[in-house]
């Protein structure tokens, strides 16, 4: 019988370690900027396997209600593989864009990099970096 409660608790330690060893292998990595007009965040999901991506836009300028439509394009600063953009999408009425992106790839971002977006918006066009956070 003592053997069998010994075993249980090792059982119990290893599957709780284990549990702890799979959360420790996701990483969230921010990055946020903003200029005169925006400000931006994008949040990189990392697993062992695959990153998805999430993006927050916020327009902070003036006349919101004179922007139909506007477009952006993300990339790191120094052009690698990570690149994605959206062309012709709307604010919030607060004046908020966000959007899970329907993208995975291989894990290639990390803290050192520097993304950088571009937003163009009624014949007007934005480019500011956003940084690790």
């Amino acid at each position: 019988m003592i053997f069998v409660k010994k075993l249980t608790l090792v059982a119990i330690f290893l599957v709780t370690l284990l549990l702890f060893a799979c959360q420790s292998n996701k990483n969230n990595i921010m990055f946020v900027g903003e200029d005169e007009n925006w400000s931006s965040k994008v949040t990189v999901n990392q697993t062992a396997s695959d990153e998805t991506y999430y993006i927050q836009i916020n327009y902070k300028g003036h006349g919101m209600q004179n922007i139909e439509a506007f477009s952006y394009s993300v990339k790191t600063k120094d052009n690698s593989v990570f690149d994605f953009s959206e062309i012709n999408t709307s604010l919030s009425k607060e004046g908020i864009y966000q959007k899970d992106l329907p993208i995975s790839n291989s894990p290639s971002i990390s803290v050192d990099d520097e993304l950088v977006i571009k937003v163009e918006w009624n014949g007007n066009s934005e480019d500011f970096s956003l940084i690790y956070k």
